[in-house]
């Protein structure tokens, strides 16, 4: 789901240009990439095939590691057999793809991109900084063919009730697309500056670093931290 407001942490999560790189240097890259995914795939499954139990465990041990394995609402079952898949191949490979243009630096300066309220109303990212693959039993969201479609599968997202504002990519994913955000990534943003980067999920993703970074800025400002 091409949201925004995933928890991008002014609050919120962010993902075209081509970080310098010639047309040409940009598809060689993108070639080199395709043949490492394509070798990574083909061996974690022969791995899988030939060692099932291992593999399970070493994956396991990488959703324990980001928490995942606390959600009750998965198994094991859910989504260790989805890995290497077909579907988790061009998965990876849209991921690998997008961070050839990520535009995000730490400390540097946090880009400006469009984004949309669930209203429909057209903002950008700098607005809130004053306040494919999937797992089975996940929330099926096919491919969002217009922003009508995209505003429907926000509203998932309140649900839940988010104690933050909610906003969605515009169709040409640019916010996506510049903060690498896909598949989820953690973002804290203050004066139009990126204070804190993180990792991208679901494997390095980590809140407690955001905790860290935002009870930090609380108490230099000499608020109380509310979480």
């Amino acid at each position: 789901m091409q949201l925004l407001g995933r928890r991008l942490s002014f609050r919120g999560r962010a993902g075209c240009t081509e970080m310098g790189l010639s047309r040409p240097g940009l598809w060689l890259k993108r070639l080199w990439i395709f043949l490492q995914v394509v070798v990574e795939v083909a061996v974690g499954k022969m791995l899988m095939i030939l060692f099932p139990e291992r593999v399970k465990k070493n994956i396991l041990a990488m959703g324990q590691k980001t928490g995942m394995t606390r959600n009750p609402r998965f198994s094991p079952d859910n989504w260790v057999p989805t890995f290497f898949s077909i579907q988790y191949f061009w998965f990876l490979l849209k991921v690998r793809w997008q961070r050839l243009e990520d535009k995000a630096v730490q400390g540097g300066l946090a880009p400006n991109c469009s984004v949309i309220r669930l209203s429909g109303q057209s903002c950008s990212i700098w607005d809130f900084m004053q306040d494919g693959w999937a797992f089975k039993n996940n929330v099926n969201i096919s491919h969002h063919r217009n922003l009508q479609e995209r505003l429907q599968a926000a509203q998932l997202l309140l649900d839940w009730n988010p104690q933050c504002p909610v906003v969605i990519d515009t169709m040409e994913n640019q916010s996506s697309q510049l903060y690498a955000a896909l598949p989820e990534r953690l973002y804290v943003l203050q004066e139009g500056r990126i204070l804190y980067k993180g990792k991208p999920g679901p494997w390095n993703y980590n809140p407690e670093e955001v905790r860290a970074v935002l009870e930090k800025l609380c108490t230099s400002s000499g608020q109380i931290p509310q979480f």
